[in-house]
């Protein structure tokens, strides 16, 4: 199924579930504290705007990694050195998940009732986490042996890319860096399905938009001394990989809220269906420095090369079901406080560590002779993510 099929498909499950919701809908809804903030079935209250905002403190799967630096100890044969089948070889980047960790966020709220028995309401949001980022550096001064481990396309064989090694370089450094960003907005229809008294079940018919962004970047330098083969110079080589996921799609559920005097607790459960696109570009380079020369720069580093630098697409049906618990606290007739717990789940994200391949064929290196598998290629695996932690808001209804 193509994009647009399955666009138009989430479309239709939108239509066609607003009007079965509106007609078994005995009057009333829920979710955010200003929503229900009243305590009888029918509320008196003329307010008819809410407006909201939360700190959220929330915990991301982080992005899975090939192994992508290593090290072996002095003494180690230069044909053996970096290579992930010598037993005496250290990671020292990757083989593990990268901004995988508690991150500061916000969201902002709103909505409208349609009626004064506050039965119907659209509703909107948006929310933004900090961007959160990796970084790995490493030298021969503190680290005499680094290399970049891949597979040998030709040979089947483990094999690395040396960056420094104490003889065949005067010096080398390598470092890293992957930034992630995540964001999300919505806007929501709510119908009251169930009320009895303060008490309420609503059902939720909308539109959800998910956006995901990783970009990892690797970056190395060897000087080769005076009496190698290109004489004295700086090989300086990079990879980069970008990704960035878009969800959009229909988003199905209910919600309900529970009243003792001035507390309410909020629950939510709902699912996004829809379209996950996912693209990315893929680049790399190389450049040599030789002393007291002009530099000369080729494309391609060690896991970005002719056969996978350009730009890539793919849209897979994906989904999104979400969950939350709120306890809030009605402080005056128009502000509440809360706090609470809530989880979001997003099947099918492309991101670096899915793109990558480190099975190489040396021959299309800079300056190789050719020829041989088209290696690495690209790949776009798909991965989940989990996003959940703890919210803390203020609703005010105007």
């Amino acid at each position: 199924m193509n994009r647009s099929e399955l666009a138009a498909a989430s479309v239709a499950v939108a239509l066609f579930a607003v009007p079965l919701a509106a007609q078994s809908a005995p009057p009333e809804p829920e979710q955010s504290a200003a929503a229900d903030s009243c305590s009888d079935p029918v509320c008196p209250s003329t307010s008819r705007v809410w407006l909201g905002g939360d700190y959220v403190l929330w915990h991301v799967t982080g992005d899975k990694l090939p192994t992508l630096v290593t090290t072996s100890p002095l003494g180690t044969p230069q044909s053996q050195a970096g290579l992930l089948s010598n037993p005496t070889t250290t990671v020292l980047f990757g083989d593990t998940r990268v901004n995988d960790g508690w991150r500061n966020g916000g969201r902002v709220q709103g909505g409208v009732w349609l009626n004064d028995q506050r039965s119907s309401a659209i509703e909107a949001n948006f929310f933004g986490l900090g961007s959160s980022e990796t970084t790995f550096s490493a030298n021969s001064a503190t680290m005499p042996i680094l290399a970049r481990p891949f597979l040998d396309a030709t040979t089947g064989m483990p094999d690395s890319q040396l960056v420094a090694f104490p003889g065949f370089f005067s010096a080398g450094q390598i470092s890293a860096q992957e930034t992630n960003k995540f964001l999300g907005a919505g806007i929501l229809w709510r119908q009251v399905i169930f009320g009895d008294g303060g008490d309420r079940i609503s059902a939720l018919v909308g539109y959800r938009f998910l956006r995901m962004t990783d970009n990892l970047g690797i970056s190395q330098a060897s000087v080769t001394p005076s009496g190698s083969v290109i004489g004295a110079a700086t090989i300086a080589a990079s990879d980069q990989f970008q990704t960035a996921n878009n969800f959009n799609g229909a988003d199905l559920g209910l919600t309900g809220r529970l009243n003792w005097g001035p507390w309410a607790l909020d629950w939510l459960a709902k699912v996004g269906l829809g379209v996950n696109g996912s693209n990315g570009s893929i680049n790399g380079a190389t450049t040599i420095a030789p002393a007291g020369g002009a530099p000369m720069t080729q494309p391609g580093g060690l896991l970005a090369l002719s056969s996978n630098i350009g730009q890539f697409s793919i849209d897979r049906f994906a989904v999104a079901p979400a969950g939350s618990l709120k306890l809030s606290y009605q402080i005056t007739p128009q502000i509440h406080l809360s706090a609470g717990y809530e989880l979001l789940y997003w099947t099918n994200v492309v991101r670096p560590g899915g793109v990558i391949d480190t099975t190489v064929n040396p021959n299309l290196l800079p300056n190789g002779s050719g020829g041989g598998p088209n290696r690495p290629q690209v790949q776009t695996r798909g991965s989940d993510v989990l996003a959940h932690g703890f919210n803390f808001g203020l609703t005010v209804d105007f």
